[in-house]
């Protein structure tokens, strides 16, 4: 009995969040369809083979188990084989790092597209634009490994109708993203330094994502999961005057009795990008839109807390689960 209250004791803070996701993720992933077991394998697998990820997932549970949640409401899974998705730890939390693989996936499991690819342009490629209803020509040679100065990217979908949709975007506008990354910009590291062209994929299918049907919801989340884990903006729409910044204290009345309804539909949804995304359409004054950020924001982290397991519900380690083959790969 005293080994076995020994061996409860020593569950380390990231495995005890694990099970304690289980319930609200099973919750949330009724609308998308992941299963909890098979994602708990991969959490495990990925903090026992990853030491650093382990350790941020100790000293803050709570970003191990928002990370998780969001995987469920999105619907992508961190599975490491399929490369859509992984636990990141990154500024001293751990996030849902969704690859541009994944946001592509989430796309067309939602009827936005039926597929969709992204390719980088050099200087010594041969390219012609077709207009944005049809595949450009992109000639190069695949194995050179100096195909010139980088000019930028496009992203080339099909549409549920059999239609072409290309989005194109300059290698300034690009950069202007990567600069916008909190990580990139205070310390010139992270994914943009580590993945850059693998980012440069997301960013131009983050902009075309805004031109496909039906790419709210689960998609409007993935993106917005990626944007406030400080990776950039989805699109540049070019410079801004600098204003007062805006004071959500002042928001009215009327705004107030809004939000708060907004704010219980997000609640029982889960949809809070979809609901931030409303706010941020809907109200034009600034101190307005402030406020009903800043609530939907504090309605998510609320119930994005743990829950308390008591000691003797929490299962002794398992320590039978293999780990993976190599390293992850996170883009």
């Amino acid at each position: 009995m005293a080994n076995e209250m020994q061996q409860r004791r020593e569950v380390p803070p990231w495995r005890q969040m694990i099970l304690k996701s289980k319930d609200p993720f099973q919750e949330i992933a009724r609308r998308t369809g992941l299963d909890f077991s098979s994602e708990q394998v991969f959490a495990v697998q990925a903090c026992l083979n990853n030491s650093m990820l382990a350790e941020t997932a100790n000293k803050n549970p709570d970003s191990l188990r928002l990370a998780l949640l969001n995987s469920a409401a999105v619907g992508i899974s961190i599975n490491p084989a399929e490369k859509l998705a992984y636990l990141v730890p990154r500024d001293g939390q751990v996030i849902l790092d969704i690859s541009y693989r994944g946001l592509i996936k989430i796309a067309a499991d939602i009827g936005a597209i039926k597929w969709a690819k992204a390719e980088l342009v050099y200087a010594q490629d041969r390219f012609v634009s077709r207009g944005p209803g049809q595949a450009p020509l992109h000639e190069y040679d695949p194995f050179e490994n100096e195909r010139g100065e980088f000019r930028g990217a496009y992203c080339l979908a099909k549409l549920p109708d059999g239609s072409m949709l290309v989005e194109f975007m300059k290698a300034a506008d690009i950069w202007k993203v990567r600069d916008m990354s909190m990580l990139y910009a205070r310390k010139k590291k992270g994914p943009w330094v580590d993945w850059r062209d693998e980012m440069i994929k997301k960013t131009v299918i983050k902009r075309a994502a805004k031109t496909w049907p039906h790419s709210g919801g689960r998609l409007a989340e993935a993106i917005q999961i990626l944007n406030d884990q400080g990776e950039g903006l989805p699109a540049i729409e070019g410079e801004s005057t600098p204003v007062a910044p805006p004071n959500p204290d002042n928001a009215s009345e009327q705004t107030r009795k809004t939000v708060s309804m907004l704010v219980e539909r997000a609640v029982a949804s889960k949809m809070w990008a979809a609901a931030e995304q409303y706010v941020t359409d809907r109200f034009e004054h600034p101190d307005d839109r402030a406020y009903a950020i800043r609530a939907i924001r504090a309605a998510k982290s609320q119930h994005a807390q743990a829950e308390e397991i008591p000691p003797e519900d929490i299962p002794p380690p398992v320590d039978d689960i293999p780990p993976p083959e190599g390293d992850a790969i996170n883009e």
